[in-house]
């Protein structure tokens, strides 16, 4: 299992985190961290994930799945090397 970190805004809605939760279980994602925290703007919060996909599994077509999300404003794959820096 290698680890990736994915970024995100979305909107401050009741039952948003539920579904890029369920979006994530249904496709037997492992979330090892998630954190989310409302931004100046009362309207969007930013969410960061770590989570857990079999060795060699891009994220690529999860951050493809996310955005289609209705809530979900954007969502970014955070590099390889930064990644590295926070110790992920």
């Amino acid at each position: 299992m290698t680890r990736h970190v994915l970024s995100m805004v979305l909107r401050n809605v009741p039952g948003a985190l539920a579904r890029v939760v369920v979006l994530f279980s249904s496709r037997g994602v492992d979330v090892e961290s998630l954190s989310l925290d409302p931004t100046e703007r009362g309207d969007v919060s930013r969410m960061d994930v770590v989570v857990a996909l079999p060795a060699g599994r891009s994220p690529d077509q999860l951050v493809k799945q996310l955005s289609r999300l209705v809530d979900v404003k954007s969502v970014v794959a955070v590099a390889d090397h930064a990644r590295n820096q926070i110790g992920a």
